[in-house]
């Protein structure tokens, strides 16, 4: 009879690149699962630990991985209080553990015990070697998505359930620590690639969790100051500091101190993001899984885009369209891209609808092609258009104009049939099949490794494993559907099902097939939310799919997180860092055919209201330091605002309407989308209903719209109806901002003792109103002041507005107070402090993504050109203000006026006609950066926009 000292490890065997042990001849596999909870596997069975003791034997053995652990080191890591008989009791569970089905696995040797497991196996020391990998990989998208995927495991308590065990304190604070170091390694790539949004999220967590390290704080700082949130930086920076203070007894260090002087003198260093590596993306989300194979489709589409202007990807459904051009965008750098969007056409049918996906995605200030082409006319600009096929026709005709209008604009398209344009590069995408099936298995052997949390095939499923891959034909979408019904089933239970389902049309169905089978495997739940999410125009969030289904949050994040581990939906990480869904063309197309009219219109409804609420919510952020954030929401939920309102419009729901356009309209205006506004807002307005609290807002916002593109007489007309409103409502904020706006408009029409009266009104209104009404009221003094030349007055108002604006972090107000108070120091002839103040205002608008901000105020810094002898640089200046222009259709006659004339008149002073039009023409050629450059050359005296210290309570509090 063996004793435990004679048992030695079986042999190894090896097999589908993992170790398998044989026992008894049958190879076998242990895994063992210490995160979120303990559990031991041997093949596909569950073995049985009953008792805190059982669990923590195996665990510490599974520590060690196949090392030897004394006996008396096991006692003691085991036992808070070892009996008497400790020794015995020891063997006498390893007896039962081995009984339970660890077998041979368990062995006891003369220095003690290991449970025979490879360190691959056991998934918190597989993730300690992940994380080592992943920080070797260089700063990529592809290491930022890495450390994603590995943080959110890392999320996962270790050893849950066994507090009072000795060695599970140490397990867990070396987890704790690695995780830190992991979540402050993903902050910081975060930063790098100037994503501020999962920065932010992940390490204020990492702040919370260790209250005394100041790196996660450094970094969390810097990215809320790359957020444009100033007080929430140094607010985190001060409560660490107290707390060390109080707690510690000690101060911050040096660096920390000089990164919060720093963040209070707004140093560009540090609270812009520096790197120049980085594209700007808007919708081409980061995937969540790696991306396996097509090595030589995506070598000969980089070699193309290289020298072709129009790349069509054609290809069956679900061979991998989309996933190809979104890896093919992301790993480009500014070497290739300064700009690129992708719009998802999957749910457009009708031509006009193309032009206006497209206009929505790239920021154009109309949904016209006209629009579509002055937005993209400058730059390097790479444009996605996925899922092509029901817009052919519409689109042909769209990406003709647009190559035609264009320089630097390339465009991919992804459909199953090209377009058939001159010029198009048609690259096919086939099924990974014969050279390719070696990829085909290895996307399908990863799937099915992340659908078991790890853990691949054994040798018994090899054989049935191998032909399922080879009967779904290579197409990367069935082999992903396949593979995620291996979390309960094994490979032949999968073969077999989707066999009984298999379509008589054979090879070329296999997708259907398999979404047909997969759907049939859901339960009803699960089947009622997917037909719910494909009626979604765009990505979706778990907050919009609980909202507009009706269903709790926690039962909604279960159910998506299920149906993405079925590879139904797809799951990818947006602009604000966090987790978004998308429904597969292919999957959208299956749950068309199956839809029920009436649970759609009364999905509808919610559907619309959750977003009408959403708007109601984030509206009034924008005039404050959530500005950034909110704006980034909004940009992911783009499609569906349009479809949201469009719906209100149709069902006549005025309410819902006039809620979705009042809550964007700061966001179209600081998109630069003045058009799309207005008539949004006026087609809401204008449906028949009672008012609503929120149409003072919409009045007031449509006159601002209004205003901006050129029709003065609209906008007088819409502050009319906005103070009417404020009154009706008794909100002091939209009064006092109506009456302001109102006084200014008479009073630079000759109205001057009734606009002063109107001031006078709303002066009066704003001890009880909002901050950014004040702001506004401000402003509006010191454009009359402006206009009557009383200069010092002028400024005080101006300043009085800046500072209220600034500490909200009201952007636009920020940037408009600077820009007025530039042009009252340029008409009182101190044309250095305007360029000082001029100069800070262009950076802050760039940063904001307000290029129409930006534009009007190197506009008035051309104009100081003219009184410091710099009249050339002033000429190209308004040269490049004119060709930039295009892109964002600012025009500096519409918004400038009698200013405008003005200003060309001063610059030609001193210059002929010939000399003029040559400075002109330079500029016209100049971008960003020569502006940039220009600005840097000019003199400047410095100017302070602080106001007077007495008034600073009154006038900044909230």
């Amino acid at each position: 009879m063996a004793t435990e000292s004679s048992l030695t490890a079986p042999a190894p065997v090896t097999g589908a690149g993992t170790t398998r042990f044989a026992e008894g001849g049958v190879s076998v596999t242990v895994d063992v699962r210490l995160l979120g909870l303990v559990e031991v596997r041997v093949d596909d069975g569950v073995v049985a630990l009953r008792g805190d003791i059982p669990k923590a034997l195996v665990s510490r053995l599974a520590l060690s991985a196949g090392d030897i652990v004394s006996a008396e080191e096991l006692i003691a890591d085991v036992w808070p209080q070892p009996p008497a008989n400790v020794l015995s009791t020891l063997r006498a569970h390893l007896s039962r553990l081995r009984a339970a089905g660890l077998g041979a696995h368990l062995v006891g040797a003369r220095g003690g015990y290991s449970l025979d497991v490879p360190a691959d196996r056991v998934d918190l020391l597989r993730l300690r070697a992940e994380l080592a990998a992943a920080t070797r990989l260089p700063a990529s998208e592809e290491r930022l998505a890495a450390l994603g995927e590995i943080a959110a495991r890392a999320a996962r308590d270790p050893l849950p359930g066994l507090d009072a065990i000795p060695f599970v304190a140490a397990v867990r604070a070396r987890h704790l620590a690695d995780r830190r170091v992991l979540e402050e390694d993903l902050g910081e790539q975060a930063l790098d690639l100037g994503d501020t949004a999962l920065a932010t999220s992940v390490l204020a967590g990492t702040a919370q969790r260790h209250p005394f390290d100041e790196r996660p704080v450094r970094l969390l700082a810097t990215a809320l100051s790359r957020s444009a949130r100033i007080p929430d930086a140094l607010t985190a920076i001060d409560a660490f500091t107290t707390r060390l203070q109080d707690e510690r007894g000690v101060d911050p260090s040096a660096r920390l101190q000089a990164l919060r002087a720093s963040i209070v003198r707004v140093d560009p260093e540090v609270v812009t993001h520096r790197t120049g590596a980085a594209v700007r993306r808007v919708g081409v989300g980061i995937p969540l899984t790696r991306f396996v194979g097509r090595a030589d489709d995506l070598a000969r589409l980089r070699e193309r885009r290289r020298d072709r202007r129009l790349i069509t990807i054609v290809g069956p459904a679900g061979v991998g369209k989309t996933r190809t051009a979104v890896e093919l965008a992301r790993e480009a750098t500014t070497a290739l891209d300064d700009e690129q969007y992708m719009v998802d056409l999957a749910d457009f049918r009708q031509p006009d609808e193309v032009v206006a996906a497209i206009a929505a995605v790239v920021r154009a200030r109309e949904l016209t092609m006209d629009a579509i082409v002055r937005r993209l006319r400058s730059g390097r600009i790479l444009l996605l258009l996925d899922n092509a096929d029901h817009v052919l026709g519409a689109l042909a005709v769209a990406v003709d104009r647009l190559l035609q209008g264009t320089e630097g604009v390339r465009i991919v398209v992804t459909s199953r049939e090209p377009l058939r344009l001159s010029g198009e590069e048609v690259v096919v995408l086939r099924p990974l099949v014969g050279d390719a099936h070696a990829d085909a298995w290895r996307l399908f052997a990863e799937r099915a490794a992340d659908a078991r949390g790890g853990y691949g095939f054994d040798d018994g499923e090899l054989d049935e494993a191998r032909a399922l891959c080879a009967e779904l034909e290579g197409i990367p979408l069935a082999l992903e559907l396949a593979a995620a019904r291996l979390d309960v089933l094994d490979a032949a239970q999968v073969r077999e099902g989707i066999g009984a389902h298999a379509s008589p049309r054979g090879r070329h169905d296999s997708v259907r097939t398999a979404i047909d089978w997969t759907f049939g495997q859901l339960s009803e739940p699960q089947r009622e939310l997917l037909q719910e999410t494909s009626r979604f125009a765009g990505a979706f969030t778990v907050g919009a799919v609980s909202g507009a289904s009706g269903r709790p949050w926690a039962d909604t994040v279960t159910l998506l997180d299920e149906l993405v581990g079925k590879s139904l939906l797809a799951v990818e990480r947006g602009s604000t860092g966090r987790r978004r869904f998308r429904m597969l063309e292919s999957t959208r197309e299956y749950l068309t055919e199956r839809e029920d009219p009436a649970r759609a219109a009364m999905w509808r409804l919610r559907y619309r209201w959750w977003f009408a609420d959403l708007t109601t919510t984030l509206g009034p952020t924008l005039r404050t330091f959530e500005a950034r954030d909110s704006m980034a929401v909004l940009d992911d939920f783009r499609a569906d605002l349009t479809e949201a309102f469009e719906t209100a419009v149709l069902a006549g729901d005025r309410d819902a309407a006039v809620r979705l356009a009042a809550g964007q309209a700061q966001y179209w205006f600081l998109r630069g989308l003045m058009v799309e506004g207005r008539s949004r807002l006026e087609r809401a307005l204008e449906l028949p209903g009672d008012a609503t609290s929120l149409d003072g807002i919409a009045w007031l916002e449509l006159a601002n719209l209004a205003y901006q593109t050129g029709d003065a007489a609209a906008g007088f007309g819409a502050i009319a109806r906005a103070r009417g409103e404020g009154e009706r409502l008794a909100d002091p904020s939209v009064t006092a901002v109506a009456l302001a706006r109102e006084a200014y408009g008479r009073a630079i029409f000759g109205q001057a003792d009734l606009g002063e009266n109107l001031l006078a009104q709303a002066q009066h209104l704003t001890g009880e109103a909002q901050a950014w009404a004040r702001a506004e009221v401000h402003m509006s003094e010191g454009q009359i002041r402006r206009a009557q030349g009383r200069t010092d007055d002028a400024l005080q108002a101006l300043r009085s507005s800046y500072r209220i604006a600034a500490s909200i972090g009201y952007t636009w107000m920020i940037t408009t107070s600077k820009y007025v108070t530039a042009k009252t120091l340029v008409d009182a002839r101190r044309p250095k402090e305007a360029i000082d103040v001029a100069v800070g205002a262009v950076e802050e608008a760039r940063a904001n993504e307000d290029a129409a901000g930006a534009l009007a105020v190197v506009f008035v810094i051309a104009g100081a050109c003219a009184f410091v002898e710099r009249h050339e640089i002033g000429v190209r200046l308004l040269g490049a203000v004119e060709e930039i222009g295009r892109q964002y259709d600012y025009s500096t006659a519409a918004v400038e006026g009698e200013d405008a004339a003005r200003l060309r008149a001063s610059l030609s002073v001193g210059m002929t006609p010939t000399e003029f039009a040559h400075q002109y023409e330079q500029g016209r050629r100049c971008g960003w950066p020569d502006v940039r450059e220009m600005l840097a050359r000019l003199p400047r005296r410095e100017f302070s926009m602080a106001a007077d210290p007495s008034r600073a309570d009154t006038d900044a509090s909230p």
